[in-house]
């Protein structure tokens, strides 16, 4: 599964979730992980709150997570 697929699956629950855990659980450097945070939210898939340091998925990051996946 790629990082992407892992943080948004991680944040599906619609709670906030520290940076500090997602890196833990999707085991990504710090850079790459701001990286892919970044583009989450200029997309409207999630939200970031800088000051505290957490994500929340968008009900877009949701929608996107609902779509069929082709093998």
């Amino acid at each position: 599964m790629k990082p992407l697929d892992k943080i948004l699956e991680l944040l599906q629950d619609s709670q906030w979730h520290s940076l500090d855990e997602i890196k833990a659980r999707v085991s990504l450097p710090e850079d790459k992980l701001k990286k892919i945070i970044r583009f989450l939210e200029e997309q409207e898939f999630i939200s970031e709150d800088k000051n505290k340091g957490e994500a929340k998925i968008k009900p877009l990051g949701l929608t996107f997570l609902e779509l069929p996946s082709e093998y």
